[in-house]
């Protein structure tokens, strides 16, 4: 592929095979080498590819041609200008399209993928390679599939096989929340590292509009009329895991009642049906322990605190560890400002 290429009558500037190497060198997106799989050694297959996707408007309703065309046409464009112009501004969905692009082109995948995560790419490589093949001579069809059967082993093997992320997350969760003063009147959301890696079981990862929905629980924490302190926030018996304090939230009036506002927050995220069971409803009681989890998103959350004049009050530095943790989990859009 050229420096311009025609497809049927559709001209578009660049090879993506060049051009998302130098787009995810430019990102903050954290990547590894696709294990198994050069780009350089299958360049007439990416060509191919390439330029059938440059000419697709079936794959996500035409978004992956354009995502592709955009960065091809200017591989400096950020993620926040792909994701505006091709998706509507929506960035997990971006991700979930311009990882097998960039695996495919770049040979990088995320450095971590969780098994459900990689459900959902695997999903995109196969929508990917059916429309590719359309058509192909049965040599151009084996060059492709050659392509598409290497970069989908990558992602199952690291599915499969886990990396020392958790682990890292897990030591970045302790560390986080042992900073944060669970004494000090406020509230405060949090979860654990594998409830904010992966989505609830049995998701359905294909759904663009509940894809970063994530367990999350709220704890708050008051002072009674005596001035003693009433805090809620306990680690749970029965989690391996520490909690994750991912925000706090103050009020600047002063004998705010935290545990009232947090009761509102509560009831906010039932009527909306955030709540665990299979119907969204709220656990109840009677079922014991996890009636204050819901599954639902941090923005959701920031609005709704933001609505009962409660503000985010955390230190920058903070912010920028658990923002670190958030892209980590493929969370662009939960990124605390």
């Amino acid at each position: 592929m050229g420096a311009k290429v025609t497809v049927e009558s559709t001209e578009f500037i660049g090879d993506p095979a060049e051009a998302f190497p130098i787009w995810l060198e430019s990102q903050t997106l954290k990547s590894v080498t696709t294990p198994g799989y050069v780009p350089a050694a299958h360049t007439s297959a990416l060509q191919i590819i390439g330029d059938k996707l440059a000419e697709d408007r079936t794959i996500a309703s035409g978004k992956l041609s354009k995502a592709l065309r955009a960065v091809t046409a200017d591989p400096t464009i950020t993620r926040a200008q792909v994701t505006e112009s091709a998706f509507n501004g929506n960035a997990g969905y971006a991700l979930q399209i311009l990882w097998p692009l960039a695996s495919l082109f770049a040979g990088k995948m995320p450095n971590r993928v969780a098994t459900t995560t990689a459900r959902g790419y695997l999903g995109w490589l196969d929508r990917i390679n059916r429309v590719v093949i359309r058509g192909l001579s049965q040599e151009q069809s084996d060059a492709v599939s050659v392509v598409f059967d290497a970069v989908g082993d990558a992602y199952l093997q690291s599915a499969g096989s886990g990396s020392t992320g958790g682990a890292d997350i897990v030591r970045v969760a302790e560390d986080v929340t042992d900073r944060v003063n669970t004494n000090e009147p406020g509230i405060y959301v949090f979860t654990t590292p594998t409830y904010l890696a992966y989505p609830p079981f049995g998701w359905n990862t294909e759904d663009v509009a509940r894809h970063d929905f994530r367990y999350l629980k709220t704890g708050s924490t008051s002072i009674d009329v005596t001035g003693r302190i009433q805090t809620e926030i306990r680690r749970q018996t029965g989690l391996p895991e520490p909690y994750l304090i991912v925000a706090k939230f103050q009020s600047h009036q002063v004998g705010v009642d935290y545990a009232a506002m947090e009761r509102l927050i509560h009831r906010v995220l039932g009527e909306a049906r955030h709540g665990p069971e299979e119907d969204g409803t709220r656990r109840s009681s009677s079922r014991g322990a996890g009636t204050e989890w819901f599954v639902t998103r941090l923005p959701l959350v920031v609005v709704i605190a933001e609505s009962l004049d409660l503000h985010l009050t955390m230190s920058q530095d903070l912010k920028s560890e658990i923002n670190a943790v958030l892209e980590e989990c493929e969370l662009p859009d939960w990124i605390l400002a």
